[in-house]
This record gives C-alpha cells, structure tokens and sequence, in this order.
C-alpha cells in the first residue's frame, strides 16, 4: 500500500504525535473495560475473542512502523482493530441500548485524526455499518446484554461519560498543541525565505546598479572598438534583464499577497523567441550543442510580462534542454498558431526524465532536482516558477519524455506550452 505524502517532516511527526497518543489511549481504555468485564462483571466468557483482538491492536501497528516504514497501514490496522474491540464491546453490553453506545462517535474522529479526510470518511461508513448490525440484532432478538444482567445501566453510562470526555479530552489537547507547534514552525520557516529573498533582491540590485554604471563608463571608454561596444552592448541587455527580472520578484510578492496583479500586454512572440535564442544559443555551443529554430511566419500575437516569459519560463526551459543533452544533440524550439493559442514546443533528444520525477516536477515539496550530463547542478524550483507564471499568463505546459529510445519516439523531453492568442494587433 502508498504511504500518505506528508508537505513537511515537521507534518510527518505531529501525525506520528497523534497516532501514538490515540494507540496508547485506545489500548488503555479497551484494556479497562476488558477488565471490568472479567472482574466487575465476572463474565470472563468472552476473553477469546476480546483478549486476541486487543494483542492484535498492541502488537501490529507497531510492528507495521517499525519493519514496514509505512504509516498508513500501521493506522489502517490500527483505526480497524480500535473500531472493531470498540463495537463488540458495545455488541457485548447490549447493541443500541449500549449505555456507552454514544462512543461510535469516536471512530470517525479517530480516523480523521490519523488519516485525514479518507479516514474519516472510512470512519463514518464504519460507524453505519456497525449501527445496522446493532439494529438488526435487536430486531432479531439475539445478542448477550452484559449491563442488563450483572451492572447498573446509569452508573454504567456515568462511567462510560467520565472516561469518554477524559479520552477526548487528551486527543484534543495534542491535536490542538500539534497544530499550535505546527503553525509556528511554518511562519518562521516563511518568514527566514522572506527576508532572505528581501536581502537577495536588495543586494543584488544594488550589485547590478554598479555594474551598469561601469558597463556605461567601459563603452564610452572604448566607442572606437566596434566589436567591443557590440560585447558591452549584450551585456548591458543582460544586466537590464536581470533588473528587470527582480523588479518582476517584488511585482510576483505583491500579487500572491492579493495587492497587485500581474500586468499582461501583448507581446509579439516572433519577436520574444529571436531574442530567447539570441540568449541561449551560445550557451548551447559551448557545450557542442547544435539549436534549431523553426517559427511559423503566421503572426502570433500574445498577452503576457516580456521578462518573465523570456526570462524564466523560455530561458528555463531551453537551459533544462542544454542541461540534460549531451555534447553533439540538438535541441529543436518550434513555435506555431491555432485558431485560438500558439503552441511552442522545446524539444530535446537528451537523456529524458525518470518517470517518478516526472510525476512530481511541479511539486516544491518533492526531490525533483538531479546533476546534468556534465555535472551541472539545479535547485529544483524551476519548473514549478514556470508553471505558476504561465498560469498567471493564462498559459499551460505539459512535458513527456523517454530515458530510451523507441520505434515511436527517440529519448529526451518534449516540453508543449500553450498560450492563448491576444486578440489585440501588433
């Protein structure tokens, strides 16, 4: 069985919090009534089936953590063996004239705790099933009446009152200390990766302040070398790419925090996709990479931030491509229109992505990050940042891609994005 994915190992230890308080609590409390049953109420006749279902429930979720490292089934096993000694318990005390009956309400709250809503959805459907066999029974007249015969019926309830609100007593008391300790780990988690971006964007654009003022000083210093000033003149875009990259961060800060939203104008993507191959082809080069560009001649008019498309969805995409490509391949970037989108397609023959990588690359919380075919390293945040920015240009990505080659495709990704046609011409 797939164990629950868990955001955060901080999660992961506040559910395995509350699955080792509830086990003790619910070994305890059965353990209590079995005892109440042998020496209260002296009817020691239906130890065979209580005694063995409680060693189930002491010995089986734990054993199932500790070998299986799986912590759904160990609270699969342990919510059913709980559920189980609790309705033959209350099956033993008289059905639906159980003076402690009102504990069914525990099994979908349980449940939940430990598995979420499955489980308390799973708890629920369990608590209906075992009221339809209490109601049957009694309809059909069969089913032993322990209170009845051998305990007072409200002092039995009083008792089952008093240890019912002291269980959900402690259940709440964790759950909530959990959740308290939870919150506050994240907010100072999100505060540590905000500041630290404030002190990024800050130093960095003080950074690229003084380097477009000596950029400015070198190009006057050397206007009679052309092919310098033309050098000079690429690295000035760079530098006024990257500023601009940052001035869209604070813009991106202020749109997840609902007081701005992301300024869409139309772009011409002919002219987006010249410039991102003008930027990434040397890059290719170097690496003895060969990049083809095939545009469709059909005008193809978008709405979207120039930089951020460029910059960190386009220019993402293709080094991902260089990354995983070895010497000699090539790397193919196509852009054609439909009748309502223009689809662009960055195609790869590269090495391709592992299949469970793939099915959690726009996942922040999995380890989707892996060294190139020269050892380059990643972060492994891009493609999720593509895949939010695109949304908020109304776009959308999907990426297939092989390890091996086959008769119906060669190795390498293909990565579709799809953006819709602006209706305003350029």
């Amino acid at each position: 069985m797939r164990d629950l994915t868990f955001t955060s190992e901080d999660a992961y230890k506040k559910r395995l919090t509350y699955f080792k308080v509830i086990y003790f609590l619910t070994l305890a409390v059965s353990l209590l009534y079995i005892i109440k049953f042998n020496f209260q109420y002296k009817v020691p006749d239906y130890n065979s089936a209580l005694i063995p279902i409680w060693v189930v429930l002491l010995i089986v979720p734990q054993v199932c953590l500790r070998l299986l490292k799986n912590y759904l089934i160990s609270a699969c096993i342990m919510g059913t063996m709980s559920s189980l000694i609790l309705a033959y318990l209350l099956y033993l005390s008289g059905g639906v004239e159980a003076p402690g009956i009102f504990w069914l309400t525990a099994i979908p709250l349980v449940c939940g705790i430990l598995v979420g809503v499955p489980g308390a959805i799973g708890g629920y459907l369990a608590v209906l099933v075992i009221l339809g066999f209490f109601w049957y029974a009694q309809a059909q007249g069969f089913g032993p009446n322990v209170i009845a015969e051998y305990g007072d019926y409200n002092r039995e309830k009083l008792f089952n009152v008093v240890v019912f609100l002291l269980f959900s007593a402690f259940n709440t008391h964790y759950y909530i200390r959990g959740e308290k300790s939870l919150m506050k780990n994240l907010e100072e988690k999100n505060l540590d990766v905000e500041n630290l971006l404030r002190v990024l964007i800050h130093d960095i654009a003080n950074t690229l302040s003084s380097m477009t003022y000596n950029l400015v000083k070198a190009k006057e210093d050397r206007e009679e070398n052309l092919s310098g000033a033309q050098e000079l003149d690429k690295i000035e875009r760079a530098v006024d790419d990257i500023v601009n990259l940052l001035a869209q961060v604070r813009h991106l800060k202020s749109v997840k925090d609902g007081k701005a939203a992301m300024p869409l104008k139309p772009l011409n993507l002919t002219m987006v996709l010249n410039e991102v191959y003008e930027n990434t082809v040397a890059t290719a080069q170097q690496k003895g990479i060969k990049m083809q560009l095939d545009i469709s001649r059909d005008r193809m008019p978008i709405n979207g931030e120039k930089t951020i498309l460029s910059s960190v969805v386009l220019q993402n995409l293709i080094n991902n491509a260089i990354k995983f490509s070895h010497p000699g391949e090539r790397i193919d970037l196509s852009a054609y229109p439909t009748e309502t989108e223009v689809i662009i397609e960055i195609r790869d023959y590269g090495i391709g992505i592992p299949k469970e990588i793939l099915a959690n690359i726009f996942n922040l919380n999995s380890q989707t990050t892996r060294p190139g075919t020269q050892g380059e390293k990643g972060t492994g945040y891009g493609m999720p940042l593509v895949r939010e920015y695109l949304q908020m240009m109304d776009g959308t990505i999907e990426i297939f891609s092989s390890e091996e080659t086959s008769s119906s495709a060669p190795s390498g990704t293909l990565v579709v994005l799809k953006m819709p046609l602006a209706k305003t011409v350029l």
